[in-house]
Parts: C-alpha cells; sequence; structure tokens
C-alpha cells in the first residue's frame, strides 16, 4: 500500500503549494499560525514532495513481488495503474461513462457457480488474460476491482454451490419464462425493441453513413436501417410480439450536438496528444451521433422499453481505398454480434467490468447464444450469402461456436448497456455491385429481376430472415399451447 499512499502524499501536498501560492498578496498572511513565514512553509512543503517522490521512484518502480497462493490467480494490487485524470478525461472510464453503483450487484449474490462465472468471464467476455488484473478468483468468491483510482476498492461477489434452475434476476423475459404462446401467435406475450442502426437524414454524412456513385440515388445507412425495421415491426406484431422502435425517424434520440462535447471532446484530444482543431472536431461528431446517440437510446431502452429482446438493424460495408472515391467490389457477406470480448484497455474501465458482470450475472449469453445462431441460419438461409469471418487472432472479436457460421461476441456500446439480450445484425455490403443496385430500386412489393433471378426488396428479404429467426426460435423454445381437438 506504500505506493498509493506515496502518490496521495505527493498529491496533497503539491495542491496546497499550489493554493498557497497562487493566492493574491493582499490575502498572504505575514507569518502563519505557527509562526512559519510563508516562504519557509513552501521549502518545507517542496521537501516533502520531494522526498514523496523519492519513495514513488523506490517502489513503484520496482517489481512487486507477491507469492502466489492456492486460491488466488492474480493479485488486484498488480492492477495496472491508470492516470484518471488525464488532462481533464478520465481514463478509468469508457467514453462519457459514468462510475457504477457496485451495490446493484448484491441482488446476484450466491447465484452463480465459480465454474459459470470462470467459464463465461474467459469463454466469452475477455479476449486474453488481463482481466486477472481486476478480478481475483478464489474458490468460493470473486474479489473485483470497483474504482482503478483508489488501491483498495473492491467489491465481493459470492459463489453458488450449485446451479439453480430459478432465473436470475433480471428485466427480460427469456423464451423459456414467457407464458404459453400459440403457433399463430408464437410471439406473443414478447417484448421487442428495434434499433434503426445509426441516424441518417441530414446527418448520414456526419456519421459517415453516406455514398454516392455517380448520378445514382446515395445509400444512407441510417435510412435503410429504418426502412427495415418499421417493415419488421408491422410483421412482429401480427406474431403477437409487442414492438419498440427506437427510433422512428431519421433524427437523432441524443438531444445534445457536437458542439454541446465540446469540453469532453478537448480532454479525449489532450489524453491523446492530438490537440488540433481537426482532432477536437471529430472526436465531437463522434461523442455527438455515435456515443452520446448509443447512450440516449440505452436510456429509451432501459427506463421506458424494458424489453426482453433488441433488434439492432445494421449494413455492413468494406472499405475503399479514397474516401472521395467510392467504388463497387465484388464481396458480400453477412454475420450475427453478441456481446462479449472484451479487449486488454476495456476490461480495465471500471464501468466496462461492471456491465460485463451484469450481463454475466443475469446469463444473458446464454440466450443471445441460441437467438444468434438462429438468425446466423436465417440470414445464410433467406439471403444466400456466404458468412463474414474476422481474423481468427483478432483482437476485437471471438468467435461462438454452435451449429451456424457467423456469430461473433464484440464489446460494441449498445450490446455492453442495452439491459436485455442483443442481436446486432450486419448482412450485406453496400458497396456490393449488386446490393447497390438492389438499393437503388427501393423498397416494392412481390420480385424483381436481380443479374436474372427474381428476388425481393432488400428490405423485405432482411426483414423475412428476422421474422424466420424469430418465429423459429420461439416455436422451439418456449411453451406453445396445443389446443384440444
Amino acid at each position: 500500500m506504500l505506493n498509493i499512499q506515496v502518490l496521495y502524499i505527493t498529491y496533497y501536498h503539491t495542491t496546497i503549494m499550489a493554493e498557497f501560492i497562487n493566492r493574491p498578496a493582499s490575502q498572504l498572511p505575514s507569518r502563519t499560525s505557527s509562526g512559519y513565514s510563508p516562504l519557509i512553509l513552501c521549502l518545507v512543503l517542496l521537501l516533502l514532495a520531494a522526498l514523496a517522490y523519492i519513495g514513488y521512484e523506490k517502489y513503484i518502480k520496482q517489481p512487486m513481488n507477491v507469492a502466489p497462493t492456492e486460491d488466488t490467480t492474480d493479485r488486484l494490487n498488480d492492477v495496472i495503474k491508470v492516470n484518471p485524470d488525464l488532462n481533464g478525461h478520465d481514463t478509468s472510464l469508457a467514453d462519457l461513462g459514468s462510475r457504477p453503483d457496485w451495490s446493484l450487484l448484491d441482488v446476484w449474490q450466491d447465484t452463480i457457480t465459480r465454474d459459470d462465472f470462470l467459464q463465461l468471464l474467459t469463454e466469452v467476455y475477455t479476449i486474453d488474460d488481463t482481466w486477472k488484473r481486476y478480478i481475483e478468483i478464489n474458490s468460493d468468491h470473486a474479489i473485483i476491482r470497483t474504482d482503478t483510482r483508489v488501491d483498495d476498492a473492491t467489491y465481493r461477489l459470492n459463489f453458488a454451490d450449485t446451479l439453480s434452475e430459478i432465473s436470475p434476476q433480471r428485466n427480460w423475459s427469456s423464451a423459456g419464462d414467457l407464458i404459453p404462446g400459440t403457433r399463430e401467435k408464437p410471439l406473443a406475450g414478447l417484448h421487442i425493441a428495434i434499433d434503426p442502426g445509426h441516424i441518417g437524414g441530414d446527418f448520414a454524412k456526419i456519421e459517415e453513413r453516406w455514398f454516392q456513385i455517380g448520378d445514382n440515388k446515395p445509400l444512407m445507412e441510417g435510412n435503410m436501417t429504418l426502412a427495415t425495421a418499421k417493415i419488421i415491426k408491422q410483421e412482429l406484431t401480427k406474431l403477437g410480439a409487442r414492438v419498440y422502435l427506437i427510433r422512428g425517424i431519421n433524427q437523432p434520440v441524443n438531444s445534445k450536438r457536437p458542439d454541446d462535447y465540446l469540453k469532453e471532446a478537448t480532454a479525449k484530444a489532450k489524453s491523446l496528444g492530438q490537440m488540433d482543431d481537426i482532432s477536437v472536431k471529430r472526436i465531437q461528431n463522434r461523442f455527438f451521433y455515435r456515443t452520446g446517440e448509443i447512450r440516449a437510446r440505452a436510456r429509451r431502452v432501459n427506463l421506458a422499453f424494458k424489453p426482453d429482446l433488441v433488434l439492432c438493424l445494421h449494413y455492413n460495408a468494406e472499405a475503399w481505398s479514397d474516401p472521395s472515391n467510392p467504388t463497387l467490389i465484388d464481396k458480400n457477406h453477412y454475420h450475427v454480434l453478441l456481446h462479449g470480448a472484451l479487449t486488454s484497455s476495456e476490461i480495465g474501465h471500471d464501468d466496462e467490468r461492471f456491465e460485463m458482470l451484469v450481463k454475466i450475472l443475469q446469463r444473458t449469453h446464454d440466450e443471445e447464444k441460441n437467438l444468434g445462431m438462429y438468425f446466423a441460419q436465417a440470414l445464410r438461409m433467406t439471403t444466400k450469402l456466404p458468412h463474414y469471418d474476422y481474423s481468427p487472432i483478432s483482437a476485437r472479436a471471438k468467435k461462438i461456436e454452435g451449429p451456424a457460421n457467423g456469430v461473433w461476441a464484440r464489446n460494441l456500446l449498445a450490446n455492453r448497456i442495452y439491459q436485455c439480450p442483443v442481436i446486432f445484425l450486419e448482412p450485406y455490403v453496400m458497396n456490393n455491385k449488386e446490393v447497390h443496385e438492389r438499393f437503388q430500386l427501393g423498397d416494392y412489393s412481390g420480385v424483381k429481376p436481380i443479374n436474372g433471378v427474381d428476388k425481393k426488396s432488400i428490405y423485405r428479404e432482411y426483414a423475412d430472415a428476422v421474422l424466420l429467426a424469430l418465429k423459429e426460435y420461439y416455436l422451439a423454445h418456449r411453451v406453445i399451447y396445443e389446443p384440444e381437438e
């Protein structure tokens, strides 16, 4: 504990000095209450700060030598030290994140076994062993770092002796928890929120989800996801579901605009050593249309809708070499994303670590994985596209093994902070030649010839895949009422 004490001493005394020296001359007393002059006091404080720094050099920079114990995977005081206030940017939290209330985990005490916890932590939610710096696994409990700014701030999570058959505390219902449905209404009682990815409209260019080939109609992902969402909502309602659109127009849910993030963006830019105006503006925009927007949508999801499932609708795109000259390509594919695969830096954020643990303790992955496999199968059958694979050594994605390909775990903000199972869909490559042609045709009923093959509008084909996945999943995983003949 000496290291953190030394740091506190240094901070304490230098802060006092700064406040003392910066006072106007009229406010400086001629002598202190103890009889020493301000100059002598400042010299003493400087000496104390110097001694503290020497202690820091001696104790912090030496490698720790902690004897391993049978129960301990790693020592919590071996956590990587972060600068919690790097030029005004709190590096112990994710962008625009807030400090979590760890007492909220109390409802899950004694609800998960050690083996289940460790399996989910290592096989789904993390990329490498960095978690050991923040989570200590013992035989009957885990000790979790709660605040990386404070050396001994921890939370104890007690493990259960045996697996409970009771559903854990959560605001959503799994398929098995729903009241019986029928074959005509297999989604009866199910609450689904649809999140049409991005914003579109007048904001499509600022969020970099706009491109145009020649004189063709420009493609705006936010417009396309909303058009798809409206079709899906209509059809899901027919199957008995209660459906919410997180946004119903091409306008942000976020009430703030880029200028409202100047302070946060400036602090972030300073922490990155990118203090030019272009960098600050870029961060402002990103905080508006991405981070702030998704956090605003999360408040709508978690506080207003409280759904059993969120569908995040997106269309994919492949990069082109010249941003000012988009090109059409032959690649086309789909994939499905679930929450997981926190990177070594992400697990170090106090809020991301907390949000990960909520997902683990709610057993969200069980529902997401089963649903994800159905969605991957439905996308393959409906679109006839191949699945997309990340690199086997990807530092940001983890393959989820199962009966279908194309299901991956990634730590996306929406997947992480929406407090229920989240399925993030990425079918079609927008700058694919055929896909681009289909978008030019817009939405239509029936079929039209596309490269010699009759096809539905791309919006309705997308919707068909979603409907197929949900219908088949809930018919197979919930109680279906079969009236006696």
